[in-house]
């Protein structure tokens, strides 16, 4: 009976401890043949007036506020776009899951603004699930 208890908890930590790493790829999207398109999510900074807001850097945070995107510059050069999260960071996100990230604006080596985005990703390509497009920073 005691060897049966112990293989029972053995075997309920191994399923767990699976489970846990479900978030990176799995093993159906070994082999996956993905489209040449680059897919990213972009969001346009402005202060209270309408103008553009040109920030220090922004940052991409995942769940586990890990720091998966950095910019010093904007992703569109003259447009002042953003990116919250693009293909490149599909190793960040769990699969074919909603990813909670957390864009944070600094300026002067300050968080002057915060914003939520969920993002979810399948082997190949991220795609928005909510956020903003357009962030007012004051």
């Amino acid at each position: 009976m005691k060897n049966n208890c112990m293989s029972f908890c053995l075997f309920l930590m191994v399923v767990v401890l699976m489970a846990c790493n479900r978030k990176k790829t799995p093993d159906s999207c070994q082999g996956a043949i993905c489209t040449a398109e680059f897919r990213m999510h972009t969001v346009y900074l402005k202060d209270s007036t309408g103008a553009d807001f040109i920030p220090d850097k922004v940052e991409t945070y995942n769940d586990n506020a890990q720091l998966i995107l950095f910019q010093t510059t904007a992703a569109v050069p003259g447009m002042n776009v953003y990116t919250v999260v693009d293909d490149s960071n599909l190793d960040d996100l769990g699969v074919n899951i909603t990813n909670e990230l957390t864009f944070k604006i600094i300026k002067n080596n300050v968080v002057v603004k915060e914003a939520i985005y969920q993002a979810k990703a399948d082997c190949c390509h991220i795609s928005q699930v909510s956020g903003a497009d357009t962030l007012i920073v004051n």
